[in-house]
């Protein structure tokens, strides 16, 4: 409430009440800024969620591969694993 004291203490408060509006006005951020800012938001989601959604290819091409290189390893023996088992029968005769 705006004092009733001096004659120039209204105008004065008034005046006061003002440049506090005006201040709080002016630090109050707009429609626009918080629009600009979800926008900047939206944007470097959507540019993290491809980066993401990118690694999660390469990831899964590369586990892909080994899956694969793994069942042709296992699939076919190889000199090895022939003379091994040669070797375990051999030794499971005596």
């Amino acid at each position: 409430m705006a004092p009733t004291s001096p004659a120039g203490s209204e105008s004065t408060a008034l005046d006061h009440i003002g440049e506090e509006l005006w201040t709080l006005t002016a630090s109050m951020v707009t429609k626009v800024d918080l629009h600009n800012l979800i926008t900047t938001i939206q944007d470097t989601l959507r540019r993290e969620i491809a980066g993401i959604r990118s690694e999660v290819t390469t990831q899964a091409g590369r586990i892909q591969t080994l899956e694969q290189a793994q069942e042709a390893q296992n699939s076919k023996p190889t000199a090895t694993d022939t003379a091994v088992a040669r070797l375990c029968n051999d030794i499971s005769k005596i």
